[in-house]
């Protein structure tokens, strides 16, 4: 295969002699997407809920929750397949493609909005007040704009070069934010009494715990590229620890550092917490450390939203495909680079950046959590952590991951119920959702109806599909 990207073109399987991802080049690529400018934001928001809440999302929830993740990323290296080939067995061959490759793709695209607006924002308000203790400046319209544009451009450009490209750069990044990323640390450690910060009783919070809980699970769980990537691994221990471990480390360097910075503002105007100070850029201008801000941001915002593009062509592939002709990679990875270009400044349009990123998270949230239930309740539970390699990448009728017409309706009805139990239940009964989170009721609920519906149609076959192989 020619081109920038020489790997397999996201439908066919991932060889032996192609899988050149060790265990260090997964840490180091989910630690760069993990330390991020959005971790530093959901620390913010996480300290308005206390020190108890903090501590047992970063070290207990969190770690756990990213667990199911790490096993897809295990699934996709045993069997060298894309994000979208994991839900071919329960949505079927079309199915699979048609929605998870649009919504993979959306999703990439939409992530990459977020981390690009914060990168460019961050990077105006650096440049507007360098020298500027303050620090408390509105990125100005026009610059902002520009910023948008000249991110968005580098990132696409690091995306169109393929996965080899962004292991390089995720090597490179992740060292210059082991060192910069240090330097802030250490600055904000120093800069506040650690006690005062430790002895501190949240008052009052924007959001629940139960709400907190709900943005860890979608804030990991849409990280959906993981299969792309893990896919080249040269073994299972690297796929999923590799994998779970770098993206744990690099959150919770960057939730922690978050949290105690805006703890530290507002115990530094009276108590008064506010989760914009999470905002990565004022709170290094406030500490006189603009440009190792800058560093950082931008560093940050390439690197992750490359690794988002490079999820988003991978999708789009799947999605593309017609009989016996796909899209190479170059082309696919090219045409979504260009669309975020555009996509880049929709955060412009909303009057808070905070509301905008908390109602993508919960939009997301709405199709992956009962998507994933439905791959790992079915690899797990019924298919016995085995796929029939073969069907997973046959376009065949007489594949065992056909179904009727390409389609397996027993995990589409179940996707569908799953995605109206996330979005309505809270209508219904907003009470209990109140004390629960919507997370995890929507896993219990979608796995229960796939178990139910897969029973009553006779393990999966009938006029829903062809016989587990």
């Amino acid at each position: 295969m020619t081109g920038p990207d020489a790997s397999p073109n996201g439908v066919q399987p991932v060889s032996p002699s192609d899988r050149n991802y060790s265990f260090l080049d997964l840490f180091w690529n989910w630690f760069g997407d993990g330390s991020n400018a959005s971790s530093w934001y959901f620390g913010g928001l996480l300290a308005l809920a206390g020190l108890p809440f903090l501590f047992f999302n970063t070290f207990v929830l969190t770690p756990l929750v990213i667990l199911p993740w790490a096993t897809l990323a295990y699934i996709a290296f045993r069997y060298g397949a894309t994000t979208v080939v994991l839900a071919r067995p329960v949505l079927g061959m079309r199915g699979s493609n048609l929605l998870l490759g649009i919504s993979e793709t959306v999703v990439q695209i939409g992530w990459t909005t977020v981390t690009t607006y914060i990168g460019a924002a961050s990077l105006v308000r650096i440049w507007e007040t360098a020298g500027n203790p303050v620090g408390d400046a509105s990125p100005g319209k026009i610059p902002l704009a520009f910023a948008i544009l000249a991110i968005a451009v580098l990132q696409g450009i690091v995306a169109s070069l393929g996965h080899v490209s962004i292991k390089i750069l995720k090597w490179v990044s992740s060292f210059l934010l082991l060192g910069f990323g240090g330097i802030e640390t250490w600055h904000v450690l120093n800069r506040w009494n650690l006690h005062q910060i430790l002895s501190f009783h949240a008052t009052a919070s924007s959001l629940s715990v139960p709400q907190l809980i709900d943005i860890t699970f979608i804030n990991i769980w849409t990280w959906l590229q993981v299969g792309d990537f893990a896919r080249f691994s040269k073994s299972g221990t690297g796929a999923a620890l590799g994998s779970w471990l770098g993206l744990w480390v690099g959150q919770a360097w960057f939730v922690l550092v978050g949290a105690v910075g805006v703890i530290g503002i507002g115990l530094a105007r009276g108590g008064d917490l506010d989760p914009s100070d999470a905002d990565p850029s004022q709170l290094m201008a406030s500490l006189g450390l603009s440009y190792v801000a800058l560093s950082v941001i931008l560093l940050s915002s390439v690197s992750v939203s490359a690794s988002n593009l490079y999820g988003a062509g991978m999708a789009l592939l799947a999605f593309a495909r017609k009989k016996n002709r796909t899209l190479r990679p170059f082309a696919a990875l090219s045409a979504v680079s260009t669309v975020q270009v555009f996509t880049a400044f929709i955060p412009l349009f909303f009057t808070s950046f905070i509301g905008y990123f908390t109602d993508f998270l919960t939009t997301i949230g709405g199709v992956f959590i009962p998507l994933w239930t439905l791959v790992l309740v079915d690899y797990l539970l019924f298919r016995k952590g085995r796929f029939h390699e073969e069907s997973l990448f046959s376009a065949s009728s007489e594949g065992s991951y056909w179904f009727r017409n390409g389609f397996n309706l027993t995990g589409i009805l179940s996707l569908g119920t799953g995605i109206l139990f996330f979005y309505g239940v809270g209508r219904i009964a907003p009470g209990w959702i109140a004390k629960t989170g919507v997370s995890i009721p929507t896993i219990l609920w979608t796995g229960v109806v796939y178990v139910l519906l897969y029973r009553s149609t006779l393990n999966g076959t009938g006029s829903f599909g062809k016989p587990v192989e």
